[in-house]
């Protein structure tokens, strides 16, 4: 009996687990979400940068493939997407860190990321550095770890969202 209690207890703090790319998107925009249209078609992501793989002993992180992967199905669902080969607006995304919480019964996470959007010669149009913050309630997720990655994905959706924001106004040239 002591061997199957010490496995469940090593199986419920073994098991954090990565942001999950589809619920760090941008999926839906406001109707008035109207961009640059010489943004539209025209935007790729080139890099994204600092992002740290999960541990599954410790706590849920965004790994940068799986920010790449929010961050692009964003693009694409507001329409800015380049098609291979047509991108005029190169995206360089640096992940600085999350703000985390180490127990409590809402987690509030706050993401800092510094975004780069450069025109064709080079040039930058769009230099920010977006700090966002998203609170996970226990009704959420009852789970703490499962409220963690709740925060996580909710605080780079946010981010995103922000940054999407900064591009309706950004002037491409």
């Amino acid at each position: 009996m002591l061997v199957l209690v010490v496995g469940m207890i090593g199986g419920l703090a073994g098991c954090a687990t990565p942001a999950d790319p589809t619920r760090m998107t941008v999926a839906s925009l406001p109707v008035n979400s109207a961009f640059p249209d010489a943004l539209r078609r025209a935007v790729c992501v080139r890099s994204v940068t600092g992002g740290e793989d999960t541990n599954p002993l410790w706590a849920s992180k965004v790994g940068s493939e799986d920010f790449r992967g929010a961050l692009t199905a964003s693009l694409d669902a507001a329409g800015l997407t380049a098609s291979a080969g047509a991108c005029k607006y190169s995206v360089d995304v640096n992940l600085l860190g999350l703000s985390q919480p180490s127990m409590g019964f809402s987690f509030e996470v706050t993401s800092h990321v510094n975004y780069k959007v450069y025109d064709p010669t080079g040039r930058p149009i769009l230099l920010e550095t977006i700090s966002a913050a998203y609170t996970a309630e226990f009704s959420e997720a009852p789970i703490g770890i499962v409220r963690l990655k709740r925060a996580n994905e909710g605080s780079i959706r946010t981010s995103i969202t922000q940054f999407l924001d900064k591009l309706r106004v950004a002037k491409p040239t």
